[in-house]
Formats: C-alpha cells, structure tokens, sequence
C-alpha cells in the first residue's frame, strides 16, 4: 500500500491527466444521453487515451515494455466494450 501511494505522490501530475481524461469523458457521456453514436465515439476515445496515457506514462518511467501496452490495450478494450453494450442497450 505504501508504495501504490508514493507512487501516486511522485507522479501526481501523471495521475492528475488520467483523472482529467477521465472525467472529460464522464462528463461527454453524461452530457449527451440522447446521442448513442456520440456517446460511442466518447467510450472508443476514452479507451485508445487511456492506452496512449498509460504507454507515455510507462515510457517516461524508462519502464516500457510491449506487455505493458498489451495490459492497457485489454483493459481499455473490456471497459470500452462494457460502455458500449450499456449505451446500446438503454
């Protein structure tokens, strides 16, 4: 736990930008329930930024690995699908 939290503190500015893209989409989905295609647009943009923040946030750490981008790619695509069987289910 301590170093999930050094971590964060040492690189809060890392994590402020995810929090931000995070929120930016969260509010894209929010502010346009009448727009499927668009909130679909939001959910793919959200996952291929959450890849490319995770792949510059790893390159920066000098710890950049293809496994790495590979982690991101599977997460972004399960939420990505998530979102997208949620909007298209309303």
């Amino acid at each position: 736990m301590k170093s999930i939290l050094r971590d964060v503190t040492r690189h809060s500015s890392h994590y402020l930008c995810l929090l931000g893209l995070i929120l930016a989409a969260l509010f894209g989905l929010l502010a346009f329930p009448y727009d499927k295609g668009f909130q679909s647009a939001i959910a793919l943009a959200s996952g291929v930024s959450y890849i490319v923040w995770g792949a510059v946030h790893h390159y920066l750490l000098e710890d950049h690995h293809p496994r790495v981008v590979i982690e991101y790619a599977s997460i972004a695509f399960l939420a990505v699908a998530i979102l997208l069987s949620i909007i298209w289910s309303a």
